[in-house]
Formats: structure tokens, C-alpha cells, sequence
């Protein structure tokens, strides 16, 4: 039973004054575990339903449905003297950013330090805190309502051990960081993912997520740049899914039809007829606007995928990469990813060899160099 697992007192905050009064005594912690249960069934936004916090001595659970004012856990938030531990914290940040305006300073994610610890690539809380502590925790609620009012006992008892086991989860994985000397690798590659966050809430670069997009000439591709925007805004504005929007596939196919009537629209696949009366106007007047620009002010085409030969030499390097990581008792994807190499290999099309900018820190002088010499080195035999 889930409560047979919980040491610690259960506080709830659901007044603003008290919240106040926990968040001054937290402003001397060292450490607090956070995590957030949220709602995103049919909106573009998450609907936060609890943010539990733990100090090392209770596990709080704070209700944003009664808080009206999140100033004193801002504080908390911006406080760059605590350590802030999340699990796999993207979607917690999006919480945050949404809820509070603000996002968690100095964090530590367990998710990246337990595969610094050699515990596996991408390892979700539960099976971490069983390889770690040895604690087989519930995950029975992970789909409840998080909205409703009250909560039932066996959600109050799943979101209080979250940030309870987290807590103690991270002080583990903090001293066999250390021990490895780590730490420092551990708190980078967080804070990169804050960094990271920030960079893909940024509306004109939703573009380049579309996996066909380098197949897109200068003028299809600012048509896509300017339509991937124009749903990024609709999207927010409306507090909708982008999909039920317009889908992706809809938006590609905008774009590299160029259509210049209303009719045209009529055979893009995944357009509805009330979509069109809605946004058809919209869409023919982006792809006019584009069309008549002039070449210099279109974006430049994306690069294509590697070829065979330059998979070949991806192979390669991920062997390269691979003897490192198990010198290192490492998951190879730690130290890099599918985009790393290819990053590296389409520069070096222009004969340039250089680590890209995301691996600088200290996978540089740990592999990132070494990968580039190989490259280097290969492209001359």
C-alpha cells in the first residue's frame, strides 16, 4: 500500500497565507524536491492540478485551484541558492512557466543524473527509484483527474511519495555523482535543458521541426516558416492543441502547393471546408505575401539528410563514441545524440570540423573533440 511507503507528514497548502509562511522557511533549504500533476486533454496549455514540494522533513502539496498569489514560490523558484530537483523536467517547466510565469533556477533532474550514475539513457522515475533505493513505487494515478475536488486519498498518497522518494533519490545520486566527479556534469546538462526549453518556446523556429521541411525550395520554406508561426499563435491564443488547429501534414502541404485560390485549398488533404472558411484567407494571403519577396529575404533551404556514405561514417563514429561511453560505464547517448553527429557531419560538407556549440561544456574534451578529429581524418583518407 502506497502509505505503508510514506515516512513523512503530508502538509496541504491551499491558502495564501500559508503558502507564504512555508515558502519563507524554504527560502533556507539547501534542496527541495519538486514535481507537478497537470491536466491536457484539449488544450494547448497544461491546467496545473497540484505542485507538490518536499523539504527533506514534509511533503507539501499546494493547490493552484485556491492559490491566488504565487509570488512567495516564485521567490522560491528564482532563489538560485536551492537546488531544485525534478524528475525528466520538461513538462514540469511548461507547468511552471504557465502557472507561475517563471521557471526553477539551479536545478538537479534525476533523470539526467541517474544516467551520469550508469543507470540507463532516459530512465523513468519509478524504475530509477527501484534500481537506486530499492523502493517499488505505485504509479496507479498517473492518469487520474488531477482537477477534481478533493483529491482521493490514493492521489494525495501518490503525489506526496513522488517528491518524497525524489527527494532521497537525488541526495543517492548526488554523492555517487561526486564520487565519480560528476556533479558538475549532472547540473550542466540540467541547466541545459532549462536552456533548451526556452530555445523551443521560441514561435519562428517551429518551422524546422517538420521532418520534410529540407525538401521545401527558399519560397516553400518561408511560406512553411510564416504558416508554423501563424498556428503557434493561433494555437496559444485559442488554448487548443496545434493539431486540432490545423494538422501538420495540412500546413506542409500549404506550402509546397503554394495555392493562390480558395479552391485550391479545397484539395489539401487534412483541410476542412470550415477550416477553409475560417483560415483560407489567411493562407492564400501568407503565401501571396512570400511570393513576393524578394529572394534575399527568403531563408535558406535546410540541409538534406545524410547520404549513404556519410551514414556510413556515422557508424563509424558511433563506435567511436560507443568505446568511450562503455570505458566510462556510460549509455552511449549520453554522451551523444543522432542530431550531434549529424550536425557535425553536414558542417563538415564545407570541409569546416567543428564541435557544435550544444556539445561544448564537458563532453567536448571528453569525446566531442575525438569525434571531430575522426571526421577530419576520415574525410582526408
Amino acid at each position: 500500500m502506497s502509505e505503508d511507503l510514506l515516512q513523512q507528514e503530508i502538509v496541504w497548502v491551499d491558502q495564501d497565507d500559508v503558502l507564504e509562511q512555508v515558502c519563507e522557511a524554504w527560502q533556507n533549504k539547501p534542496l527541495l524536491a519538486l514535481d507537478t500533476e497537470f491536466m491536457r486533454t484539449s488544450t494547448y496549455y497544461p491546467i496545473a492540478g497540484l505542485i507538490q514540494v518536499n523539504d527533506g522533513e514534509k511533503n507539501y502539496l499546494i493547490d493552484p485551484t485556491k492559490i491566488t498569489d504565487f509570488y512567495p514560490f516564485a521567490e522560491i523558484l528564482d532563489n538560485e541558492n536551492i537546488v531544485k530537483v525534478l524528475h525528466s523536467c520538461s513538462e514540469d517547466l511548461e507547468v511552471f512557466q504557465r502557472a507561475l510565469d517563471c521557471l526553477p533556477q539551479n536545478i538537479f533532474d534525476t533523470q539526467v543524473a541517474g544516467a551520469l550514475a550508469g543507470y540507463g539513457f532516459s530512465v523513468g522515475f519509478g524504475k530509477l527509484a527501484l534500481a537506486v533505493l530499492d523502493v517499488d513505487l505505485p504509479k496507479s494515478e498517473t492518469r487520474s483527474d488531477w482537477l477534481q475536488r478533493p483529491l482521493s486519498q490514493s492521489q494525495i498518497h501518490y503525489a506526496a511519495l513522488d517528491v518524497e522518494y525524489l527527494f532521497t533519490l537525488a541526495n543517492s545520486l548526488m554523492v555517487q555523482l561526486n564520487e565519480k566527479q560528476r556533479l558538475p556534469w549532472a547540473m550542466e546538462d540540467s541547466q541545459r535543458m532549462v536552456d533548451n526549453f526556452f530555445a523551443n518556446q521560441d514561435p519562428d523556429r517551429t518551422y524546422l521541426k517538420f521532418k520534410s521541411a529540407w525538401k521545401l525550395d527558399e519560397q516553400q520554406l518561408a511560406i512553411l516558416k510564416l504558416l508554423s508561426r501563424w498556428r503557434e499563435d493561433e494555437a496559444q491564443a485559442k488554448d487548443i492543441p496545434r493539431n486540432r488547429l490545423v494538422k501538420e501534414s495540412a500546413i506542409y502541404s500549404i506550402a509546397l502547393k503554394k495555392p493562390s485560390a480558395e479552391g485550391q485549398l479545397y484539395s489539401i488533404e487534412g483541410l476542412t471546408s470550415r477550416m477553409i472558411r475560417s483560415y483560407g484567407d489567411k493562407f492564400l494571403s501568407i503565401v501571396e505575401d512570400v511570393v513576393e519577396l524578394p529572394s534575399d529575404q527568403l531563408p535558406v533551404r535546410l540541409p538534406r539528410p545524410l547520404c549513404s556514405e556519410e551514414r556510413n561514417v556515422l557508424d563509424k563514429l558511433k563506435q567511436v563514441v560507443l568505446a568511450k561511453a562503455e570505458e566510462m560505464s556510460l549509455p552511449s547517448e549520453v554522451l551523444m545524440r543522432k542530431k550531434d553527429y549529424e550536425e557535425i557531419l553536414i558542417t563538415a560538407r564545407d570541409q569546416v570540423y567543428r564541435v557544435p556549440t550544444k556539445l561544448h561544456g564537458w563532453r567536448k574534451s571528453v569525446i566531442a573533440d575525438k569525434v571531430v578529429e575522426t571526421v577530419k581524418q576520415l574525410a582526408s583518407e
